[in-house]
């Protein structure tokens, strides 16, 4: 019954690392996507004055 619950629990850590592992790898698609976006609207952002090199 021990191994049987470890695999089990091995089993369940498993899939909820690899639910979480998409749910990043979505997110950040979707973050990116957004981001593509906003620049085909807008244009890309505006260098930082800062980043002057003259």
């Amino acid at each position: 019954m021990t191994v049987h619950a470890l695999a089990g629990l091995g089993l369940f850590l498993t899939g909820a690392a690899l639910s979480q592992a998409i749910a990043f790898g979505i997110a950040a698609w979707r973050e990116t996507r957004r981001e593509r976006q906003i620049d085909d609207t807008l244009g890309p952002p505006a260098p930082y004055p800062s980043d002057d090199t003259k």
